[in-house]
C-alpha cells in the first residue's frame, strides 16, 4: 500500500509556523510503499502522514480532493465519546482495525487517539471513499467529522497499540450494498456495545429513564431515585455547583458508553456525556448526530426539555438538588450598592456630576457595556465579611453578552482597566486554584496569554472624581480607541500604567519600526508647526512615507499611540477647529477647505497676563 509521509519526526504536536512548513513540505514527497508494521513504526516516531496519494492537475500537485488519486488506509480520530479501553475491546475494531495510536494531546484524564484500518484493496474513486466513511460514521458518530476529508493529513503520535496487523476491511461489500446495513448484517461489531443486547444480558440500558420525570417536573421522585442530600451554598456558587452534578445520574442513564439521544428519534446511540475540557468539573451533554447536533450543560438540557427560561431552569434545579442559598447581610448590601452603581450609569445627572467620564464612556456604547458587566459580575461576589467582585469571563463570553466582536470587546475591557472601573489582577492576587486552571488551559491550548481575572471596584463619589480627571486628560490628549495598546498607553500615561493595564506584557519592548515611525511623526509635526504655526493629523501622515502593505493604517495607529506623548513633550495642544479659530490663526481656504473643520495641533497659547502687570505697575507709581 502507498502513503505519503513527512520527513520530520515530532515529539509534540506541531504549532504555528511548523504546520505551514509541514503542509508545504509533505505534499512534495513522493508516496512510498509500506506494510502495516512499517506504517506503525513511522507514526510512532512522530511522523505526519497522509493516507491518500495525489496526482498532478494542470501541472500542479496539491493536497486537495481534486488532486486525490487513491487510498487504502483509513483513520478515525477520537477526542471524546470513546475511551482507550472501550476502543481496545470494541468487536468491530478487534476484527477489522490494524492498530490504534495515542495522539500528542492524549492524557489519562482525556483520551485522544486514532484507529487505523486498512482496506483489502486500494480505492481510486473518491465516491467510494465517501461511502466507506459514511458507513463508519454511522457506527461511530462521535469520531471527528474532519476524517471525512480524503485529503486530510494526520500528525504522528506517542504510542502504537496493535489489534492485528493482518486485519483488512472489505471494499466490495461496503460500496456495493448499503454500508451500514451490510456491516450490521455481516459483522460482529461494536454497535452491540451500545444498542443491542441479549434478552438475559445485564448490560445497562442505552435510554435515559428520567426524561419524563423531568418533563413532569416531578422533583420529589427525582430526588428519591437520584439520592439527593440537601446543601447550603452562597449564590455565587450556584451555577458552578449545579453544572458539576452528574448528568448521567440526573437523566437516568446507566451505560458509560454512548446512548440514545433524548432530543430526537434514532436507532443508533449518538449521544454522550463527558467532563468539560476546561478542567472546571462541569458535565456536558453532546449529541454527535450531524442532523440534530447539540452541546450543553445541565442548564441547556433542562431548558430544552422544559421549554422555559433560564430563570425557571435555575429554580427547578435548585428544587431538585435541595439547594438552599445563604446570603449574608454584607453581601446583600454589596448587591444593593451594585444596583445603585447601575442606576448612576443610567441617570440623567451623570453628565453633570462626571461630565468627562460621560463624554468618554457614552461614546460607542461603553456605558451600556459597563452596565452589562455589572449585571454579570453580581454572580461573582465573594461571600465573606469583606465582599469583592472577582470574575473571570473570557473575552469571547463577554463579546457574546455585549453583542460585539472579540477584538472590540478586548479593547473595551482594556479601556475599562485603564480608567480603573475594573482592575486586572496580577498572578499574586488571583486565587491559587483558579490560577492553576488558567495556566493549564494556556499550556494545553498553546495560547500566548492565560485568561485574565478582573475585580470591579465599587462606586464612590471621590473614586469617580479621579476617573473623571483621567477622562479629561484623555480628551485633552486627543486619545481614541487606537490608543488602547501597551505602546499607546505607555507613550500617553507612562510605562507603569501600561504594565498595570497589560500585566502579562510587563516591561515589553517597543519594536524598531514602531519607534522609527513615531520619531518621524514627531519630527514632521514640529517642522510643520514651526513653519506655519499649526498642522493636522492628515497633513502629518501624508508626509510620513512608507512603502509596505497596510502602512496607511499602521501610520494612523502609531499617530494615535503617540499624540498624547507629543503634546506633553513639546507643550502642544490639539483643539477642534471652527470659523473663529481659522480666522485667529489666519488659516486660508487653500490650506483648509471652507467647510472643513479638522482638529488642529499647535503650540499651547500663553495666557495674557498684561492686565495683572498694569495693576502692579500702577501700585508702584502711586
Amino acid at each position: 500500500m502507498y502513503m505519503v509521509f513527512d520527513t520530520v519526526e515530532y515529539s509534540s504536536k506541531p504549532q504555528g509556523y511548523e504546520i505551514g512548513a509541514l503542509n508545504n513540505r509533505i505534499i512534495q514527497n513522493s508516496p512510498i510503499e509500506v506494510n502495516v508494521m512499517k506504517m506503525a513504526d513511522e507514526i510512532a516516531k512522530g511522523k505526519t502522514f497522509i493516507p491518500a496519494t495525489f496526482k498532478h492537475v494542470n501541472g500542479y500537485i496539491k493536497r486537495s480532493k481534486a488532486n486525490w488519486d487513491s487510498q487504502q488506509v483509513i483513520a478515525l480520530d477520537f477526542d471524546e465519546g470513546l475511551t482507550l479501553d472501550e476502543a481496545l475491546k470494541d468487536p468491530f475494531f478487534r476484527k477489522y482495525a490494524v492498530f490504534l495510536y495515542t495522539t500528542f494531546s492524549h492524557k489519562e484524564e482525556q483520551h485522544k487517539f486514532r484507529v487505523v484500518l486498512v482496506l483489502d484493496e486500494p480505492i481510486t474513486n473518491y465516491k467510494d471513499f465517501e461511502r466507506i466513511m459514511a458507513a463508519l460514521f454511522e457506527l461511530y458518530p462521535y469520531a471527528d467529522q474532519a476524517c471525512r476529508d480524503g485529503s486530510r493529513l494526520f500528525f504522528g503520535g506517542k504510542k502504537v497499540i496493535p489489534f492485528e496487523y493482518e486485519n483488512r476491511l472489505g471494499v466490495k461489500d461496503l460500496i456495493t450494498k448499503t454500508p451500514l446495513q451490510d456491516i450490521k448484517d455481516n459483522l460482529s461489531m461494536s454497535v452491540k456495545r451500545v444498542h443491542k443486547k441479549h434478552e438475559v444480558s445485564k448490560e445497562p440500558t442505552t435510554h435515559a429513564s428520567h426524561v419524563e420525570l423531568i418533563r413532569d417536573r416531578n422533583t420529589r421522585k427525582l430526588q428519591e431515585v437520584i439520592g439527593i442530600e440537601p446543601v447550603t451554598i452562597s449564590n455565587n456558587e450556584v451555577f458552578d455547583y449545579l453544572k458539576k452534578q452528574d448528568l448521567r445520574a440526573f437523566l437516568g442513564i446507566e451505560t458509560k458508553s454512548n446512548f440514545i439521544d433524548i432530543f430526537h428519534d434514532e436507532s443508533n446511540p449518538s449521544a454522550s456525556i463527558y467532563r468539560s475540557r476546561n478542567g472546571n468539573g462541569h458535565w456536558l451533554y453532546k449529541c454527535h448526530s450531524t442532523s440534530n447536533p447539540f452541546v450543553g450543560t445541565i442548564f441547556h438540557v433542562v431548558q430544552r426539555l422544559l421549554k422555559c427560561s433560564v430563570v425557571e431552569v435555575k429554580k427547578f434545579l435548585l428544587d431538585v438538588y435541595r439547594v438552599e442559598i445563604y446570603e449574608s447581610d454584607v453581601v446583600r448590601e454589596f448587591k444593593e450598592s451594585i444596583d445603585m452603581y447601575k442606576e448612576l450609569l443610567r441617570s440623567d445627572e451623570l453628565v453633570e456630576i462626571h461630565p468627562h467620564f460621560y463624554k468618554v464612556f457614552n461614546r460607542y456604547g461603553h456605558l451600556h457595556d459597563l452596565y452589562i458587566l455589572l449585571d454579570l459580575a453580581k454572580e461573582f461576589i465573594t461571600d465573606d465579611t469583606d465582599p469583592r467582585i472577582v470574575f473571570y469571563h473570557s473575552v469571547r463570553t463577554l463579546a457574546q453578552h455585549f453583542g460585539r466582536s472579540t477584538s472590540a470587546t478586548g479593547t473595551r475591557i482594556n479601556l475599562f482597566s485603564l480608567f480603573k472601573v475594573i482592575k486586572k489582577l496580577d498572578e499574586s492576587e488571583i486565587p491559587e486554584n483558579l490560577l492553576l486552571i488558567q495556566k493549564r488551559n494556556k499550556r494545553e491550548n498553546h495560547f500566548q496569554y492565560r485568561s485574565s481575572t478582573y475585580e470591579l471596584p465599587m462606586y464612590t463619589y471621590d473614586f469617580f472624581c479621579k476617573i473623571d480627571e483621567m477622562c479629561k486628560a484623555w480628551l485633552e490628549k486627543g486619545c481614541t480607541g487606537r490608543t488602547i495598546s501597551y505602546e499607546g498607553i505607555m507613550r500617553t500615561f507612562g510605562r507603569q500604567e501600561a504594565d498595570r493595564v497589560f500585566p502579562q506584557d510587563n516591561g515589553r519592548q517597543i519594536s524598531e519600526l514602531n519607534e522609527e515611525v513615531v520619531s518621524d511623526i514627531h519630527l514632521i509635526t514640529l517642522r510643520l508647526i514651526e513653519s506655519k504655526g499649526w498642522t493636522t493629523e492628515k497633513e502629518v501622515l501624508s508626509k510620513v512615507r512608507y512603502y509596505f502593505k497596510g502602512q496607511q493604517e499602521f501610520k494612523a495607529q502609531q499617530f494615535k499611540r503617540c499624540i498624547g506623548e507629543m503634546l506633553d513633550s513639546y507643550d502642544l495642544e490639539i483643539i477642534p477647529s471652527n470659523k473663529k479659530i481659522k480666522e485667529e490663526m489666519r488659516i486660508t481656504e487653500e490650506e483648509m477647505g471652507k467647510f472643513s473643520f479638522p482638529k488642529v495641533i499647535r503650540k499651547k497659547l500663553v495666557k495674557d497676563c498684561r492686565p495683572l502687570q498694569v495693576k502692579e505697575n500702577t501700585k508702584l507709581i502711586s
